[in-house]
């Protein structure tokens, strides 16, 4: 596309029309000028276009078209691993200074595969301002080495806003080495369960089997959350010391019909039957499952039962 394509598309980005679908029953953009031409900027691979997009910018004062060009710059980037998107999103970021534009600059920067400059992120992470902090943060995702993952440190160690530590324990979880697991190891008395059942996932991703008493003790926190993930790192790290804890934890989740689907039951019914033939408990378990909590299983739950209880005859 050349320079009045695109800009012809960044204008039709802004035209919303909303319809009302009486098959689905509510009003929906979907078909509108404004979603054809996000999917058509969504589809851009083409390179050539990063020059004409970084004349765009500099020209365009209009704060709402500028928006509509990171996000083609950003596209591109993300469709072809090109790490020149990166360093161009990097030198406009040194140029913006409204808040709105630096965020979208941030957002697309964490949209890409690799960002090998975390230092002008990195400034942003301790901004005033919670929108930019909270894209910094998200953009330090697309970083690696060590800027990075001591910035994130910094920043659980010494922020108070429950939220962001939990963003930031999930960046550090993709981006982190198991140097970062100490400090997440003291997040785990924190008062919040979003703060502690992150912190718990990113030791599972970066941790070991070492850690397996950490994840059993997580299934007694009182944090729904962090009983999940506790599971998850079982799942992952644990051996047959962690049978009789699942156990009891899948107990306790059936006594009454859940109100809110998950995955739980699945993970420990999972976990189990790694040990069906070497545990006699487990077969016992799982009778009592089809024979007396049958009720209170998700589909998927019977389904997995059904499927392996029949593999196993």
């Amino acid at each position: 596309m050349n320079k009045d394509e695109l800009i012809a598309l960044a204008e039709q980005m802004s035209i919303d029309e909303y319809v009302y679908d009486e098959e689905r029953g509510y009003f929906t953009s979907e078909g509108s000028p404004s979603d054809l031409a996000y999917e058509i900027a969504r589809r851009f691979q083409d390179v050539q276009m990063l020059p004409v997009l970084m004349d765009l910018l500099e020209q365009t004062k209009r704060l709402d078209m500028k928006q509509r060009f990171y996000f083609m710059l950003g596209t591109i980037g993300m469709n072809t691993g090109d790490v020149r998107v990166a360093d161009l999103l990097l030198e406009r970021l040194a140029q913006e200074t409204k808040p709105t534009l630096i965020v979208k600059v941030l957002d697309e920067l964490a949209k890409q595969e690799r960002v090998d400059d975390a230092t002008d992120i990195i400034r942003y992470v301790e901004d005033s301002r919670s929108a930019v902090r909270n894209s910094a943060i998200d953009a330090l995702g697309s970083c690696r080495g060590t800027l990075a993952e001591e910035a994130l440190i910094r920043f659980i160690t010494t922020s108070t806003d429950s939220f962001e530590i939990m963003s930031a324990n999930f960046v550090l979880a993709t981006i982190g080495t198991k140097r970062v697991i100490p400090y997440l190891l003291s997040l785990l008395d924190h008062p919040t369960g979003d703060v502690r059942h992150s912190a718990l996932n990113a030791i599972s991703e970066l941790g070991d089997n070492t850690f397996l008493p950490v994840f059993i003790k997580g299934l007694e926190d009182r944090s729904i959350d962090v009983k999940a993930y506790a599971l998850l790192g079982i799942a992952k790290h644990g051996d047959a010391s962690a049978i009789q804890p699942v156990i009891k934890r899948l107990k306790i989740m059936l006594k009454r019909q859940r109100q809110i689907q998950s995955d739980d039951g699945l993970v420990a019914l999972h976990f189990l039957h790694r040990y069906r033939q070497s545990d006699k408990t487990i077969p016992v378990l799982f009778d009592w499952i089809v024979t007396k909590k049958w009720d209170v299983l998700f589909d998927e739950e019977q389904q997995w039962l059904q499927e392996h209880l029949e593999s196993n005859r």
